[in-house]
């Protein structure tokens, strides 16, 4: 999932209208929770040990959910700008 949100960010950088820089927040924005969701998970399994608590799976399950919702918004602007420009 994190490879193909970086690869969509990585296209919105070509465009310099007002609404591709919003498209790109909201996928830098993606980007940065799904990176610290993953940096939860390694830290909790791989350095401490822990394992998948209930604390560490509710952290990795809301900046997760985060994430979906910075997508949601991006669709979102993409459907608005795509309709207005149809007219």
């Amino acid at each position: 999932m994190i490879v193909v949100n970086l690869v969509a960010t990585i296209l919105k950088f070509g465009d310099r209208s007002h609404v591709g820089a919003l498209l790109l927040s909201t996928s830098l924005v993606a980007d940065l929770q799904l990176f610290t969701a993953a940096l939860v998970w390694g830290i909790a399994v791989h350095v401490y040990e822990v394992g998948m608590t209930p604390t560490v799976m509710a952290s990795i399950v809301s900046l997760a959910g985060g994430a979906l919702l910075a997508n949601v918004i991006s669709v979102l602007l993409l459907v608005i700008e795509t309709a207005i420009l149809r007219r």
